[in-house]
């Protein structure tokens, strides 16, 4: 066996084991992590407000990249059980499907800046009533956005892999995501987050007169504190790994396009483009656990649950400890 060979096993394996590593774990910590963000939401504490069903959406289109984006790609690339394959209609309709659902919860999360933003206009629209157009808006939009990727793919012969056909239609799908799953929504996240900055600033240097403050309204502003923060922290993540996604992606496309490259350097194409694409799915999985880092409500909540779960003692139990002690 050559050298080549050996170095393209080599690649080979790593794919392989980078992608069960980060499948398994991302896999059980989207699971975890979303069920109590989905639990922690729902509380009244947090029920009644805009932003925190902007996170919700996106914790739900989370769900659906944790149930079934991950599984299908570990079983792919992991465990070589390729589904994507069983036919062309199959091919298209999973690579729709999977490329709109993951953009999603970044856009929710964009959503949500523009919710908490400064702007006096705009805050007259942070309400329950347009979040509730604003959320399946966004999924027909990002829908309608996406129409053109099954009618790139196929099952690519003789490695039969469900893959873009076109070259220069991988380029422009790098750049494409580039823009639809990076720029877009971390430039709202951004402009909008600086916007709610400066409110809370020159709100802090408001003299209030009244010495009696009104004990709900102030738990209402800690709250938006702490939505903020939460806010913040996600903008900062799902700007950084998405954007090195598309980076990623949009490198490997150009270079291919530009040079002729060899088994070696395709099976590190592979290797890449599995990373960081993993490296994105950090983003939908970990919210639940940069919420409690974030918000100390939000860790109340949680606290609460696990309160509720432990085991409270029994009546007989507690007569029991009460049992005086006979000494001899």
């Amino acid at each position: 066996m050559s050298s080549s060979s050996i170095t393209i096993n080599n690649i080979k394996q790593s794919t392989i084991i980078s992608t069960q590593v980060f499948g398994i774990s991302l896999f059980i910590i989207g699971v975890i992590g979303h069920t109590l963000s989905i639990y922690v939401f729902t509380r009244r504490v947090f029920r009644s407000n805009p932003c925190v069903c902007y996170f919700l959406a996106s914790t739900l289109s989370g769900c659906v990249v944790v149930y079934i984006n991950i599984p299908l790609k570990l079983l792919q690339v992991g465990y070589n059980i390729d589904v994507f394959t069983y036919s062309v209609a199959m091919c298209q309709a999973l690579t729709y499907i999977l490329n709109s659902v993951r953009v999603l919860p970044s856009w929710f999360i964009a959503l949500a800046s523009i919710d908490r933003s400064s702007s006096v206009t705009l805050r007259g629209w942070s309400s329950m009533r347009i979040a509730y157009r604003a959320i399946p808006c966004t999924i027909l939009f990002i829908g309608i956005a996406f129409i053109h990727v099954p009618f790139y793919n196929t099952i690519l012969l003789p490695q039969r892999s469900c893959s873009i056909a076109s070259a220069a239609y991988r380029s422009f799908f790098g750049i494409w995501n580039l823009v639809f799953w990076s720029w877009i929504p971390t430039i709202c996240m951004l402009v909008f987050g600086l916007l709610t900055i400066r409110h809370i600033r020159q709100g802090s240097r408001r003299i209030v007169p009244q010495h009696t403050g009104n004990l709900r309204q102030r738990d209402q502003k800690k709250i938006n504190r702490q939505l903020f923060q939460m806010l913040m922290i996600q903008s900062f993540v799902f700007g950084a790994t998405t954007t090195i996604l598309s980076i990623g992606n949009l490198y490997v496309s150009i270079t291919s396009n530009l040079i002729v490259k060899s088994d070696v350097d395709k099976a590190n194409d592979t290797l890449l483009a599995t990373i960081v694409n993993w490296i994105a799915t950090i983003g939908p999985c970990t919210n639940f656990y940069l919420f409690v880092l974030s918000s100390q409500s939000f860790r109340g909540e949680v606290i609460k649950l696990f309160l509720r779960l432990r085991p409270t003692p029994t009546a007989n139990t507690i007569t029991a400890s009460y049992i005086p002690q006979t000494r001899y």
